[in-house]
């Protein structure tokens, strides 16, 4: 359990690292790069070890701001 709560801390650490950033690709030309989220994200968990494979796909997607569907494997 506490491997699980280390994921969840140490993505909402990187998370809040990353920053949007501006690029001139030409005189003409700016890029703007920004981070958002992809929407709802669906995921299979393995058999072994259910919780901390769990928490290990859960952590990334949520800090990014999405939502999750998990399927347990069969």
């Amino acid at each position: 359990m506490p491997l699980c709560v280390d994921h969840f801390r140490y993505f909402a650490g990187a998370i809040r690292a990353q920053e949007g950033g501006i690029s001139e690709i030409d005189s003409d030309t700016v890029a703007y790069h920004f981070h958002e989220p992809l929407g709802v994200v669906g995921q299979i968990i393995p058999w072994h070890f259910p919780l901390l494979m769990a928490c290990s796909k859960l952590a990334p997607a949520l800090a990014a701001g999405n939502r999750v569907v998990m399927k347990p494997a069969e």
